[in-house]
């Protein structure tokens, strides 16, 4: 890893157990002690307006202020989606000039993104939307391509930035022998630019069943001194594929890989159960006893964090009452 890389690996603080702002979910969970620190989207926040070729991203004061004060006094981390990080043609400048803003109005600890593209220029000169991340090609191109982006952010905003592994349905894309694969890519891109990974297990997991490999053996093989955050979250069958869908229980393999994987990351700052807005509700109270379970897997691997002074007891209540 680089010197830059090592000196945001010492600069991830240990916070424990993350979930994302949902603005359907009162503050009062926010606020009750179920939670350290909490993952935000910033472009839920935003209103997207066409300019030019291009699509301009502004925050709307009154949602950022219900953010903030739904948050307040936890600390907060970004999870980006919109930046492109891998698109040939170039990234989204909107986003970072959003992130700018934003950074002024709420500092985040880290900043992490997906390692992928869902924006190319179509043959009018437009920016054209995929409409969700997918996967770089595992050639030394990508690699430098997202290395020189990704040491300009960690300039760009000073705090740790972190890319995320991908799930991916399509087998085989062109690729280096050097590289190899998505975990060599990833690993180039680490060595090469000082980020770090954001080390999502369901989509470990989502790759292995849709491809037919050992997601322990694929961890084994990973950067995992470089992991500072891991996700976990559910997913559902959709046309034979099992999809990274964020919208259920986490699998109890996805469990089991955590429980393997969390000890070998000797620099993860914090988990986070993901789910989509849509799901809030429907998962009511099975969104506590993940983050419970969460919990515990990180006391057992004595990680720190936690509840501090508050009773357990008091938290299930409170949370509960919430929802």
């Amino acid at each position: 890893m680089s010197g830059s890389g090592a000196k945001f690996k010492a600069a991830v603080p240990r916070l424990g157990i993350g979930l994302p702002y949902f603005a359907s979910l009162p503050a009062e969970f926010y606020q009750c002690g179920a939670i350290d620190f909490v993952e935000i989207t910033p472009e839920i926040l935003c209103r997207q307006r066409p300019a030019g070729n291009a699509t301009e991203l502004k925050i709307v004061p009154q949602q950022m202020e219900r953010a903030r004060s739904t948050c307040a006094g936890l600390p907060v981390v970004v999870h980006g989606v919109e930046l492109s990080i891998g698109s040939a043609h170039g990234w989204n400048e909107a986003y970072l000039e959003m992130l700018d803003t934003f950074q002024k109005m709420w500092p985040f600890v880290w900043h992490s993104e997906h390692l992928g593209f869902q924006t190319f220029r179509g043959s009018d000169g437009c920016t054209q939307e995929v409409g969700v991340p997918l996967p770089l090609p595992p050639t030394n191109e990508a690699a430098d391509l997202v290395a020189r982006r990704s040491a300009t952010i960690l300039e760009r905003y000073g705090v740790p930035f972190l890319l995320e592994n991908p799930a991916y349905y399509l087998p085989d894309p062109p690729s280096d022998p050097e590289i190899g694969d998505d975990i060599g890519l990833m690993r180039k891109i680490l060595e090469r630019s000082g980020s770090l990974q954001l080390l999502d297990l369901h989509n470990v997991y989502c790759n292995a069943i849709n491809h037919g490999f050992d997601p322990f053996a694929a961890v084994d093989r990973m950067p995992l001194d470089a992991v500072a955050e891991i996700h976990i979250a559910g997913g559902s069958w959709d046309g034979g594929f099992w999809m990274d869908a964020h919208d259920g229980r986490v699998p109890e393999p996805v469990w089991e890989l955590l429980e393997y994987t969390l000890p070998r990351c000797p620099s993860v700052g914090g988990i986070v159960f993901e789910m989509l807005d849509d799901h809030v509700s429907r998962l009511g109270d099975g969104i506590l006893q993940e983050l419970t379970r969460a919990r515990k897997v990180w006391m057992s691997c004595g990680q720190g964090g936690g509840y501090g002074a508050t009773r357990f007891s008091d938290v299930t209540r409170a949370v509960s009452a919430c929802l």
